[in-house]
């Protein structure tokens, strides 16, 4: 999503919550179904929760979505590249 794209929908969100067409809470529970689909939604699209950070703060910013959403704002985990309690070595494929 280009920059522009973030201003165009940022402004459409910002124009249908003030005009009551959206509610808070309809927002609130868009956000947060978007949120619980990050897993998913990175498969297919690797920048996404980067996007999706910047896309929240430039909402948040422009007033109509309260800070409670940015504190739930979910971030990508770490990669586990070996497994847990191996001393950090790679696990040979030998059988």
């Amino acid at each position: 999503m280009g920059e522009r794209a973030m201003d165009l929908i940022c402004a459409l969100l910002k124009s249908l919550s003030s005009s009551a067409i959206v509610t808070l809470d309809q927002l609130k529970n868009g956000f947060y179904r978007v949120f619980e689909e990050m897993p998913e939604i990175s498969i297919d699209v690797p920048h996404a929760y980067t996007m999706l950070e910047k896309f929240a703060l430039k909402c948040e910013k422009e007033g109509f979505i309260p800070n409670d959403v940015l504190k739930n704002l979910p971030s990508r985990g770490r990669k586990r590249f070996v497994s847990e309690g191996d001393g950090g070595r790679v696990k040979d494929d030998v059988y």
